[in-house]
């Protein structure tokens, strides 16, 4: 196990974020065990890819762990892919289409980890990451084991999962499929053709800023209140996809926040709806 003090901006795809001098890096089981951590919840945080966290320009005064689990395991006789937490989504859709594995062309376009998509049970097209777990197994911070739960333990809802308190996903088994070659390749094509007309790159963003309410999607009510393209401190409301808000290099965290109370306000004056954010915000922020 690495302890190390890390900028921020380095480990998010915002590249947001000031210091964090409690960093740990952790490669085995083994490091987990050997270790005690404070499992104050506002002060530990589990990174994967960074792609759905925003910290504050002052830094983080808690911990961080970021584990490496990257693995990807097919076994053709149960049926089942076992997945390290810290495997990059897009590579799931690719190992599955070079092995004919149907109904997970979905992930190609998603820019986090295995352990985050469980955390906010990710979705797109109509999938949800829940849709394919047969079983999850975590690192359990209060009785400093490793457990095994199955699917129903962790009571899966729209970009909500229970249950993880404490915990920190290890890896996933997914039960899967066996489908036709020609109609996943065809699948990944259009999703990833749909992503790049409708969405923009994924460099200086988090992908959808607020979740879905339930009166329709958070981008159409974004769109209908006038704010696309409206910028904040280098922080925009995307042109492409209102639900995304796009930075420029060397923007401000700070300036993100503003932007997402803005925009909230400003659908709730109209619309009366509350948008929730996806994204979640680390740290101290005025």
């Amino acid at each position: 196990m690495k302890k190390t003090s890390i900028k921020l901006s380095e480990v998010t795809t915002y590249k947001f974020g000031g210091y964090c001098h409690n960093f740990f890096e952790i490669n085995s089981l083994k490091q987990l065990e050997n270790t005690v951590f404070n499992i104050r919840d506002k002060d530990l945080i589990i990174l994967g890819k960074g792609s759905n966290i925003v910290f504050s320009d002052e830094g983080y005064e808690g911990t961080i762990i970021k584990p490496d689990f990257n693995f990807i395991d097919l076994n053709i006789e149960k049926n089942i892919l076992s997945l390290g937490a810290s495997t990059y989504l897009p590579d799931i859709a690719r190992f599955s289409k070079d092995n004919s594995i149907s109904s997970l062309e979905w992930l190609i376009g998603i820019p986090g980890s295995v352990g985050g998509a469980v955390q906010m049970n990710a979705g797109a097209y109509g999938y949800e990451f829940s849709d394919h777990i047969k079983s999850v197994t975590f690192y359990n911070f209060e009785t400093n084991k490793i457990e095994s739960e199955s699917k129903d333990f962790f009571e899966f809802s729209y970009r909500t999962a229970k249950n993880l308190k404490n915990k920190m996903v290890v890896s996933v088994d997914f039960a899967v499929e066996k489908g036709d070659p020609v109609v996943i390749q065809s699948q990944v094509s259009e999703y990833l053709n749909r992503r790049k007309k409708t969405q923009p790159p994924a460099i200086y963003n988090a992908g959808s800023v607020f979740k879905n309410p339930k009166d329709g999607s958070a981008g159409y009510f974004i769109e209908k209140a006038g704010l696309k393209g409206f910028s904040i401190g280098g922080v925009e409301v995307s042109q492409k996809h209102a639900n995304f808000f796009v930075a420029q290099k060397d923007s401000k965290a700070q300036s993100l926040y503003e932007l997402v109370k803005y925009v909230k306000d400003i659908v709730h004056q109209k619309f009366d709806i509350s948008l929730t954010e996806e994204i979640i915000f680390a740290g101290k922020f005025k």
